[in-house]
Formats: structure tokens, C-alpha cells, sequence
């Protein structure tokens, strides 16, 4: 099922209203007096009412469900948000270690007469991490189009 959004449900409500304007007028209040409009997170009061009507302090406890529902939602929004940072954090912490141990390894590479080794080392080491830094501003660029 396709979700609608607010401009597309405004006008398939003004299509309705116009085709009820063009009706008799007791069809219209025939219509018009079961026409209603309710939206929300919640049942409709009137429906809230009947709940309670078959079993007592049901809208009470359909309240409480919803609230309890939306502080659950945020607090797993909040969950999920703070391990994205720390798995953020954790990653850059391994890329500086690696990075580290790959210019230690070439500086010892060029100190122990292998120039050329210690030299690729280096550079593709700095490659990765400017490609790294590169390819972040990119998305970031990406993201605000």
C-alpha cells in the first residue's frame, strides 16, 4: 500500500466535497451529517466511547498502549542513534591504529634499506586516508542535493 501524501489526500478531499456540492440538497445533509473526518495516533473519541461501553476503562488502557508505544519508539530511535556514533567513533580509532602501524611498518622498511617498499607503503597508506576523507565529503555533498 502507497502512502499518500498531505497534498494528494487535500485533494482527493476537495474532489469529494465538489462531488457533494453538485448533489441534491437533502442528498448533501443526508451525506453531510454522516461525513466526518478524524486523523491521529489515537481512535476517534466516539470510538474511544464504545470501547469503554463494551469493556470498562478500555480507552484508558488504549491511551496508556499508545503512549507507552511512542516513549518505546524514541527510546529505540535514541539506542539506535547512539550505536551509529559509537560504531562511528570505533571505526575511526581502528583506521588511526591501522594507519599508524602501516607508516610505522614503512618508516622501518626505509630505515632497514628497502626504500622502495617503505616509500609504496607510505604513499598508499596516505592515498587511503585522503581518499577516506575524499569520499566523506562527497556523500556529505550528496546528501544535501
Amino acid at each position: 500500500m502507497l502512502a499518500r501524501t498531505s497534498s494528494e489526500s487535500n485533494e482527493k478531499v476537495d474532489e469529494i466535497i465538489d462531488e457533494v456540492e453538485k448533489l441534491p440538497e437533502e442528498e448533501k445533509q443526508l451525506i453531510t451529517r454522516h461525513l466526518e473526518v478524524y486523523q491521529g495516533d489515537l481512535p476517534h473519541p466516539d470510538i474511544l466511547h464504545g470501547y469503554n461501553q463494551l469493556y470498562p476503562k478500555a480507552a484508558e488502557e488504549i491511551i496508556k498502549n499508545g503512549i507507552a508505544e511512542s516513549e518505546h519508539r524514541r527510546m529505540m530511535d535514541n539506542k539506535f542513534l547512539s550505536s551509529q556514533v559509537h560504531a562511528h567513533y570505533f571505526g575511526q580509532i581502528l583506521a588511526f591504529i591501522f594507519g599508524l602501524v602501516l607508516v610505522i611498518g614503512s618508516i622501518y622498511l626505509i630505515r632497514t634499506d628497502h626504500p622502495w617498499a617503505g616509500g609504496i607503503l607510505t604513499g598508499t597508506t596516505l592515498l587511503g586516508a585522503l581518499g577516506i576523507f575524499t569520499n566523506q565529503n562527497n556523500n556529505k555533498n550528496e546528501e544535501k542535493k
